[in-house]
């Protein structure tokens, strides 16, 4: 062959699969991972706004919210002036500010106040002893050491539930009460005014923050942990503390929004030591210890009992590392899973897996490439690099669904970077989204910060809006893609694409409301066509569609005869909402006729009505359209008591959507089923 012509025809071929036609069908038959929601984190006097409140569930419709676990004390625990001292000089105006010029950095030069573990977090320290607030036995008067803040989020969401489908309340913690926290071996590496110096030492107190060191799970009794003066028998370990003060707040909050969490995380990336408030479990073992000591405590208590554990809300990353083990040891996400299921008890404890969407830094978003997300999902048989084991199992093999539960660092745009693939900002959120509800088989997706601005006052890499921006922003636009039409207990469906793989699909099909909702990314720089195959019966979808300056545009598309065709802009994202028509079909309940069902349902070729005869006598099935009319009849003959199966015939129905009736006499039962095309 011609070499050039040999070229000319791979060129050709590359350049149909770039520029042809998708095709896309959806099966709502076949059906993968339940959508619990979507959502995201905020706090601060935000959530008690208006525009805040509307945005998050009016506009974009989020039935899920994040909450900071971190425990807020009562003075004089939480006074800064004792448990943390440190000092600008006179000049800076700060609440920090103790007014030493002699010592703007603080009494050891470091701008923060270190401790070792609980035997020193009280030692002197620019002439004050900070106190430790120590937990009995008593729940009750636990909680009167803790202040709890007012968030009209967690209060509002509930009262929406109805309207949003559903409102679960997670939450997270970053750092327990810091004096159950020993040293971790690791220094801060930063140094930036007026943070921490570089080389500190954690653990450290630094604002209110809570930062850095490790849970002493040893189990030791403490001196300093002597519970008499409050009820107990004496002293008590860290982690005695750490299960009792958790207990504590979580259920203060409970009792102030009359709200129950859904789940917590006992660690917010558990291996990621910063300025802010954060703790350390290097080892699986120590948050097995950790996991399993909550899990008893909450145990205890009826209103504490039935909040599901979820983690170990560890990063995403980058490489196969990330996902095992870094040197030290260091363990990752799949080491962790592996040992909690090693571990009965455990195993029990942790009701379903998270996750977070970063790259290795715990800043950069990752999870647009699917790799990393098929090792979370599947693990690997092989192994992908040296010192990484072979055999490693992923979330699904132990039959627990699994969150991500944080992610940002896009930029502002639609479009961004302005050179090479745009892929984040606005777009790159859709992506992400994408790919982690399909590759990643997420059943929630959860952003970092509602809405944030940076010191320009644009919506910051942080946020998806902010209150100038609000429904337009593109970020926000990209999540509202998923969020505002992919409803609580959906389930993900089957979608087969073939042709333009620059076309990314997924679908959605909500029992309950029995809508169905697709959502389609044009990932090209060209406009690109693409047909979808539905085999539901001629109805109207919605459609919303965003490309740059271009934001939710609404418009509409009927489906005819099992197909859908469109053309999508260049980098564009459309979603397409469609509900199935109601029935004016009632469904009387019988004590005669039961157990009906008809299976495979929806069906392609054959289907079996199976139902229950309580007495013998004659049968009549028909069948019936949405508006109680009869189209067919399909059996007329006296059947025995007992249970019968009667064969649909492959021949009967055209696609679309119907009812069986069985009838005897005055009873009757009857049954929806959708009938799909070939």
């Amino acid at each position: 062959m011609n070499i050039k012509y040999y070229i000319f025809c791979l060129l050709v071929g590359f350049s149909c699969l770039l520029h042809g036609q998708t095709n896309i069908n959806i099966d709502p038959n076949k059906k993968l991972q339940i959508i619990d929601g979507f959502g995201a984190h905020q706090g601060g006097d935000v959530v008690n706004q208006a525009w805040w409140l509307n945005l998050y569930y009016d506009d974009m419709g989020c039935s899920i919210y994040r909450l900071d676990l971190t425990p807020k004390l009562k003075a004089p625990v939480s006074d800064l002036s004792y448990f943390s001292p440190w000092f600008m000089g006179s000049a800076t105006k700060s609440v920090f500010n103790f007014e030493d010029q002699a010592n703007p950095n603080g009494p050891e030069n470091n701008r923060v106040r270190t401790y070792t573990g609980p035997n020193d977090y009280s030692r002197t320290f620019g002439g004050r002893q900070a106190p430790i607030a120590v937990m009995g036995p008593d729940i009750e008067k636990n909680m009167n050491l803790f202040s709890f803040p007012n968030d009209a989020a967690v209060v509002e969401g509930f009262k929406k539930k109805a309207q949003l489908g559903d409102f679960k309340l997670m939450g997270s913690i970053w750092s327990p009460v810091p004096w159950v926290k020993v040293s971790s071996g690791n220094r801060y590496p930063e140094n930036w005014w007026p943070g921490p110096v570089v080389n500190t030492p954690w653990p450290f107190i630094w604002g209110g923050n809570f930062s850095g060191g490790r849970l002493d799970v040893s189990g030791t009794p403490l001196a300093v942990f002597n519970d008499v003066s409050v009820g107990g028998t004496g002293p008590t370990s860290s982690l005695t503390q750490f299960v009792r003060s958790t207990a504590a707040y979580v259920l203060g909050l409970q009792r102030l929004y009359k709200v129950p969490f859904y789940s917590i995380s006992i660690q917010n990336e558990l291996n990621f030591e910063v300025f802010y408030s954060c703790a350390t479990y290097p080892l699986s073992s120590q948050y097995i210890t950790a996991v399993k000591a909550i899990r008893a405590e909450f145990d205890k208590y009826p209103e504490l009992k039935n909040i599901r554990i979820m983690g170990p809300e560890d990063l995403l990353g980058g490489d196969s590392y990330g996902m095992w083990e870094y040197g030290g040891p260091t363990h990752k996400n799949l080491q962790y899973l592996k040992n909690i299921e090693a571990d009965p008890v455990a195993s029990k404890a942790v009701d379903f897996y998270c996750i977070h969407g970063y790259a290795n830094d715990g800043v950069s978003s990752a999870g647009a490439n699917p790799r990393q997300w098929d090792w979370w999902v599947n693990g690997w048989t092989t192994s992908p690099a040296q010192g990484i084991p072979a055999n490693v199992k992923g979330f699904a093999s132990f039959n627990k669904k699994s969150w991500m539960t944080e992610t940002s660092g896009e930029n502002k745009d639609w479009l961004y970077p302005k050179t090479g693939f745009p892929g984040d900002g606005g777009l790159g959120v859709a992506i992400r989204i994408h790919q982690a509800l399909t590759a990643g088989r997420q059943s929630a997706w959860v952003y970092w910060t509602f809405t944030d601005s940076d010191d320009a006052g644009n919506v910051s890499a942080s946020g998806l809006s902010n209150q100038s921006s609000g429904a337009v922003s593109p970020k926000y636009v990209g999540a509202k893609h998923f969020f505002k039409y992919i409803r609580p207990n959906s389930n993900r469906v089957e979608v087969v694409s073939t042709g333009n793989n620059a076309i990314l699909s997924s679908a959605y099909f909500n029992d309950s409301s029995k809508t169905i909702t697709a959502v389609l990314l044009n990932t090209s720089s060209t406009s690109q066509t693409v047909q979808i195959k539905l085999a539901f019966a001629d109805m109207r979808f919605n459609v919303y569609s965003s490309n740059e300056n271009n934001y939710w545009k609404t418009s509409s598309v009927d489906l005819k005869s099992g197909t859908i065709n469109l053309t999508m802009n260049p980098y564009s994202v459309t979603t397409l909402k469609g509900s199935l028509p109601t029935t004016q079909v009632n469904n009387p309940k019988s004590d005669v006729i039961t157990e009906m069902t008809l299976s495979p349902n929806p069906w392609y070729h054959h289907a079996n009505i199976h139902f229950n005869l309580k007495h013998s006598g004659l049968v009549h099935i028909d069948v019936l359209n949405l508006y109680g009319q009869v189209v067919e009849n399909i059996w007329n003959e006296p059947l025995s008591s007992g249970n019968h199966n009667i064969p649909m015939k492959q021949d009967l129905l055209t696609p679309g959507i119907y009812y069986i009736k069985v009838q005897m006499a005055n009873d009757m039962n009857i049954v929806r089923m959708i009938k799909l095309n070939e």
